[in-house]
């Protein structure tokens, strides 16, 4: 598509107005012309219903016009929601597997206090109090 969609709804708002006033001023004319000119009435009808035929066409091209970029809109939206669903399960299953290197880590520690404790002890030293998380 070369234009803008936005851009084509205003043109075509704008073309749908045209004849829609067109159409009106014309009704007018005819009114005024069945009165003084009935021969000429014919042929005020006759442009009268083209111009609403043409005003049913601009509609219906501007319904075209809205729907499509609307259309793409939601399908896009869609595929967002599609894609947000795929990356929530994939955070889901990351934090299992953060849960369960959380759980090994703790083990290696408590396996690495059961190893060092002994030493510890001998060299007179306290244990060290985490500076954050838990507190032991």
């Amino acid at each position: 598509m070369a234009e803008n969609p936005f851009e084509l709804l205003a043109k075509s708002q704008h073309l749908a107005l045209k004849l829609a006033s067109d159409t009106l001023r014309t009704v007018k004319e005819t009114a005024v012309t069945g009165v003084t000119a009935p021969e000429e009435l014919i042929t005020q009808i006759a442009e009268l219903s083209g111009a609403v035929a043409g005003l049913a066409g601009s509609i219906s091209g501007l319904a075209g016009a809205t729907a499509q970029p609307l259309q793409d809109f939601i399908v896009r939206q869609r595929e967002l929601a599609e894609t947000v669903a795929k990356f929530a399960d994939a955070q889901s299953e990351l934090s299992g597997i953060v849960a369960e290197l959380a759980e090994r880590q703790a083990e290696a520690v408590k396996a690495l206090e059961k190893v060092t404790g002994p030493f510890f002890h001998l060299a007179g030293t306290q244990p060290t109090k985490p500076t954050r998380g838990r507190k032991s």
